[in-house]
């Protein structure tokens, strides 16, 4: 199926991003893993990434994500969901050394959620 072919198909327009991304292994999942990578895209009902990593993912593989958000100084926001491997495009042929392996693509297994972490001023500590 052409590239072309399949954006025709998506039911959400897809939007540009490159925020940092953590990608962990689902609960059916045998075997732990965790690639840090950047979101390439995203839309209302899903994702794209990079990885190094293809052999990581397959069709149908269940995923649990962790976005960061851009944070300031005192906190590091960050959104998190569970999620489900549609297609791996591998792309050896792109300058984009984060992108030199695979994209992946997921659907959202329900909403996202809002997740923040304060960091404390460790000079001040009474």
């Amino acid at each position: 199926m052409s590239e072309k072919y399949h954006e025709d198909q998506r039911a959400f327009e897809r939007h540009p991003i490159d925020f940092a991304v953590d990608v962990n292994a689902g609960g059916d999942q045998a075997e732990e893993f965790c690639d840090k990578t950047l979101l390439k895209n995203i839309s209302g009902g899903g994702v794209c990434f990079c990885t190094q990593q293809p052999e990581l993912y397959c069709a149908g593989q269940h995923i649990a994500l962790k976005v960061h958000l851009p944070g300031t100084d005192e906190l590091e926001p960050s959104m998190e969901c569970q999620a489900r491997v549609v297609w791996i495009h591998h792309t050896d042929s792109l300058d984009d050394e984060a992108c030199k392996h695979a994209l992946i693509g997921v659907c959202l297994d329900g909403f996202m959620s809002f997740e923040s972490h304060h960091f404390q001023d460790r000079g001040n500590s009474a």
